[in-house]
């Protein structure tokens, strides 16, 4: 075999070339990785934000629960819903809830983004995961809300403050924590005050109930969606959630087909630049076909210093895609805006630089081909 320091004496020689070479596999691997963390991110937020014992009801047909509707009648027949065990042995837990986007306007022109939930006291029993960093529960008719501390962080709120949804100001008296999960990003109310400023009384988007386990919460969404006397569908939180990450699937395809397109520059450039190098080496490898190396082991050699172009562009790129690493950021999942956060993580890192790699191969394999037949005779002469 041909010493791999032969290579890396080349490389080392040529390093402006090397430099300006690994540069398009620095670009291509950082924006793989950057595109494959906010896809992480996001994936994250959905698998955090549903509990197994939770089943959520909405109207039939609706896909998240923006677009569901009930009345009092279908909220009722939820509520005496008999035959399930809940969490302390009596009937599940029930809370209804309206979810409504609004707008906080923060100047005449701008204005900012807000998902909002009108809750009853039991929403604080069923999501159990909700727990108060500081401050306290909201006062039923006293226009009061809590919020998440994803809203608290993304729109620069705090205890105290007071903001404007519908017709009404509205006053911060807590905020919570939810474990990570998508209510992180939400601001709750009490739901007969939210509704009458936004002409939905008697109307609810969603129920959530909780039921005593995970295989009890199955058999009661199964239960309710099959029913005859209720136009509902339901399903366990935790499928819920994870319908609304299926979008990332397509972002996931897409971060593919871009970086392949901008790996077909990375792949050239590399090829150009072992094409000038076997050029200015012609002399060398009949020397080497002289000395007893094989052409494989020459084909071998020139595809080993194509790689090695590849690791240095694709280590340069790990580093600034790991920079993002943590980063925070608000985004669209289904119709709600939720906070994420960049997810760089082992298996994302050794996927970029396999990529890399193969991009090496790729850009390497018919320089190395060419220097393989190279006959030495002729190229001495």
């Amino acid at each position: 075999m041909v010493p791999v320091s032969y290579n890396y004496r080349s490389l080392i020689v040529r390093w402006k070339t090397t430099l300006m070479t690994a540069s398009g596999f620095t670009l291509v691997v950082g924006a793989l990785i950057v595109m494959l963390a906010f896809i992480n991110g996001i994936q994250e937020v959905c698998a955090t934000s549903g509990e197994p014992e939770n089943v959520v009801v909405l109207s039939k047909g609706a896909g998240d629960e923006i677009l569901s509707q009930m009345d009092r009648g279908v909220i009722s027949q939820l509520e005496s819903t008999r035959g399930f065990a809940g969490p302390e042995g009596g009937r599940p837990l029930v809370s209804r809830e309206l979810f409504v986007i609004a707008n906080r306007f923060l100047t005449k022109n701008d204005y900012a983004v807000l998902a909002v939930r009108g809750v009853v006291p039991a929403a604080f029993d069923v999501h159990s995961k909700v727990r108060f960093e500081s401050g306290r529960r909201f006062r039923p008719g006293a226009s009061e809300v809590v919020i998440g501390k994803g809203v608290a962080q993304s729109n620069q709120l705090k205890i105290g403050d007071s903001f404007t949804i519908g017709r009404k100001q509205w006053r911060v008296v807590g905020v919570f924590s939810a474990a990570g999960s998508a209510l992180e990003s939400e601001i709750w109310c009490d739901l007969s005050e939210l509704a009458s400023q936004f002409k939905r009384e008697g109307l609810y988007t969603s129920v959530c109930m909780r039921a005593a386990n995970p295989d009890e919460a199955v058999r009661l969404a199964n239960s309710l969606t099959k029913s005859r006397r209720m136009n509902v569908e339901a399903q366990t939180e935790t499928n819920y959630y994870a319908k609304q990450a299926e979008q990332t699937k397509f972002l996931e395809s897409a971060a593919w087909v871009i970086a392949w397109f901008m790996g077909v520059g990375a792949i050239f450039g590399v090829m150009n630049t072992m094409y000038a190098a076997i050029n200015q080496r012609i002399k060398d490898i009949a020397v080497m076909r002289i000395m007893g190396f094989q052409p494989r082991e020459i084909l071998l050699s020139f595809l080993t210093e194509s790689i090695l172009i590849a690791i240095v562009g694709g280590l340069l790129g790990a580093g600034v895609g790991y920079l993002v690493n943590g980063i925070t950021q608000n985004t669209d999942i289904g119709a709600r805006q939720v906070q994420f956060a960049f997810r760089v993580d082992l298996p994302t890192l050794l996927l970029a630089g396999t990529f890399s790699i193969v991009m090496g191969v790729a850009g390497g394999l018919f320089p190395a081909l060419s220097a393989m037949r190279i006959k030495p005779i002729e190229a001495l002469r």
